[in-house]
């Protein structure tokens, strides 16, 4: 029994590289294909004024709720709804919305991801951070669940403080059962949080899959950040398949990355393990957000050229639609019904990275969807 380990670790590395060959091979897709549907099947479906819907998802109760980053400004809204006539309701209410310091367990600090489990609960990631640069509000991280079907809220899961460095800032999230998976942007690594134990854990730490190394470009031109604020290009995108076996995971940069989550569950796997259990998915464009849908198909948004694609199971590359409407398309959202919601951020034009004193982002921003065609193979 003490051999077991061992070997069935490495019986488990060798079927990965076995893997890796086909993968690479399919990885020389081209990006610049045909797409497959025209603009028109673009279709605009909400616009926001104000604020940067920088997540969406859509209920099942059809109400589209946004989630928006605080810039440079620690009031307003975090989370609302979207309405059809384009005005905002505070979700899950207008308290949870206000900023409060002396009661940071049922008020929302710093909201920085988000996503819903089919079971309709929303995770909602808390960075603890008010604004952009700012520093920390102590024990203000944590995750919030909410039921959609009674819009309650469930429960508040505190992040421990021994995941945090000192220039952690938590973006992006993905659930699977009892695993919480966050990307840290600020002192990159991928963080493993077990809600029924409570612990977390830093994992892959240093790892250059963690870092925005490659230039990022939006619209056909590079962009930097403001002040070598090089963190708000690192990890922040996460994406789990829909039976939580496999974590995928990039820069703004990319390349996209996956990893088996067999690896990050058990804490008895080594770092250099880790490092030999992730390998590069595909080389993506810059891209603004991930998501992975019903069918284990991954969706991609590319700022670099207003583009969305999908990458298969079956590992076959789609342009799905390039318009010029997709002003740095952000985190997209896909239904249980098929339909992809794109939502636009033009974070290229906003003050920390245009260069300029002020922002340049042209209102409102606009939210659209896409019936993506049939999958021929997967």
């Amino acid at each position: 029994m003490i051999l077991l380990k061992p070997f069935t670790r490495s019986v488990s590395f060798a079927l990965a590289l076995i893997f890796i060959a086909p993968s690479l091979a399919h990885a020389k897709q081209k990006l610049d294909q045909p797409a497959l549907l025209s603009s028109d099947a673009l279709k605009q479906v909400a616009s926001v004024k104000g604020y940067l819907p920088d997540y969406i998802v859509v209920d099942d109760k059809e109400r589209m709720i946004a989630q928006f980053p605080r810039l440079t400004d620690d009031k307003g809204l975090s989370l609302a709804i979207v309405k059809p006539d384009n005005t905002l309701t505070p979700y899950p209410n207008e308290e949870w919305n206000n900023i409060n310091t002396q009661n940071l367990s049922k008020h929302f600090i710093g909201l920085t991801g988000m996503t819903l489990t089919p079971d309709g609960i929303l995770w909602v990631l808390d960075s603890g951070i008010p604004k952009v640069g700012a520093t920390p509000i102590k024990n203000a991280a944590k995750i919030i669940t909410i039921d959609t079907k009674t819009d309650q809220v469930l429960q508040t899961y505190p992040i421990p403080d021994s995941v945090f460095k000192e220039k952690t800032a938590l973006n992006a999230i993905a659930v699977y059962d009892h695993h919480i998976y966050i990307a840290d942007e600020g002192a990159p690594a991928i963080i493993v949080f077990d809600t029924k134990t409570g612990q977390a854990r830093r994992l892959l730490e240093n790892s250059p899959s963690l870092y925005s190394r490659l230039a990022v470009v939006a619209n056909n031109q590079v962009v930097k950040p403001n002040l070598d604020q090089s963190s708000h290009f690192n990890v922040n995108q996460l994406a789990i398949s829909p039976d939580g076996k496999r974590l995928y995971y990039q820069a703004v940069s990319g390349p996209l990355y996956r990893i088996d989550t067999m690896y990050l569950n058990d804490a008895t796997y080594s770092p250099a393990e880790l490092n030999e259990a992730m390998m590069i998915w595909f080389k993506t464009p810059s891209s603004g957000g991930i998501v992975c849908g019903p069918d284990g198909t991954l969706y991609i948004d590319d700022i670099a050229t207003n583009s969305v694609y999908r990458f298969t199971t079956g590992r076959i590359l789609n342009k799905l639609i390039t318009d010029p409407r997709l002003k740095w398309p952000a985190h997209p959202f896909i239904s249980k019904n098929n339909v992809l919601y794109i939502p636009t951020i033009q974070f290229d034009q906003t003050q920390l990275l245009n260069k300029q004193d002020h922002s340049t982002i042209q209102w409102p921003l606009y939210i659209y969807s896409l019936t993506p065609p049939a999958l021929q193979n997967k």
